[in-house]
């Protein structure tokens, strides 16, 4: 699923077929000093190590660590982005490159996009990194691109001492729980949204939902249910292809009824742009749970019905 892309990158999710090429960039001296040894040795190690340690945190998180891909000839060069590691307190963003790509820049451009797409597609205002104590040149990076230096620390995350980096966005207001609500709600419609040349941000919306996320689609008196794969996947599929121009999908109207920690959102949405040259229109009712969690507002339920 594609990320982002910057004038030389293209940033997307890792697929099995990389593996050929991961697998000696992983094994690479710098590699294991630089980031760590990940004791994977063969092909069929690899697809597992795609799939059980990047694709699956994509799909659990809304973030994760994606291929770099080179526009100019499709090399893949190495992988940035974010994750939320087990005894950090905050995600992270990180980043890895193949020798023979280090020192053009590439890092730095990868990682300032990673940056903010965190803040603008996922809302995060603070984010850590942490680096071996030798390796300076990405701190290097990390610091020209705004995160500041908070010294060699034990963390939970590491067995050896880290030199931890962290950035922090402008303050935030407090929201109350209506306005957190309206936001995991913007936030998905604004997914879909390709108007003035952007790019889809299906691959984020993980982050506003639960793993198992309960989807169901009303057609007539026939009601369907789809896993989070099922419902996403093809419409990233045809949202990336040129046949599909400024599309978007918006509210026309809504009700909110906030009880606890749980809520549900009755809306109404219109969706409008042009497939295969033609226009391409619609209109569907909605109905949203969610719960609030110590992490903010998920999505536990989507039913549609459209008309």
């Amino acid at each position: 699923m594609h990320i982002l892309s910057t004038d030389r990158l293209h940033l997307r999710w890792f697929r099995e077929d990389d593996a050929p090429t991961v697998l000696p960039m992983i094994n690479e001296r710098a590699w294991i000093e630089n980031i760590r040894d990940p004791d994977v040795h063969t092909e069929s190690e690899a697809r597992r190590w795609i799939q059980e340690r990047l694709v699956s945190a994509c799909w659990r998180q809304g973030f994760g660590f994606w291929a770099i891909e080179r526009r100019s000839d499709g090399a893949l060069m190495g992988l940035c982005g974010l994750t939320h590691r087990e005894g950090l307190p905050l995600p992270d963003l990180g980043y890895g490159l193949a020798q023979r790509y280090t020192g053009q820049g590439y890092a730095r451009e990868a990682a300032e996009a990673c940056l903010a797409y965190a803040q603008e597609v996922l809302g995060l205002d603070e984010l850590l990194a942490t680096t071996a104590p030798h390796n300076e040149a990405s701190g290097r990076v990390l610091t020209a691109i705004g995160f500041a230096k908070e010294g060699l620390q034990q963390t939970a995350a590491h067995p050896a001492p880290s030199m931890v980096y962290r950035w922090r966005g402008p303050a935030r207001s407090p929201q109350d729980d209506a306005a957190q609500i309206d936001e995991v709600v913007g936030r998905f419609f604004a997914a879909f949204d390709l108007r003035g040349g952007r790019s889809h941000t299906l691959a984020a919306l993980p982050a506003w939902m639960l793993p198992d996320v309960q989807i169901r689609h009303l057609q007539g008196s026939s009601l369907s249910s789809l896993s989070l794969p099922e419902y996403l996947l093809p419409w990233a599929e045809l949202l990336s292809q040129d046949r599909v121009q400024d599309f978007h999908l918006w509210e026309t109207a809504h009700r909110t009824e906030i009880q606890g920690g749980l809520a549900t959102r009755w809306l109404r949405c219109e969706r409008r742009g042009r497939l295969d040259g033609a226009p391409w229109q619609g209109q569907s009712r909605k109905s949203l749970q969610l719960v609030k969690l110590a992490t903010g507002w998920k999505i536990a339920s989507l039913l549609w019905e459209e008309h």
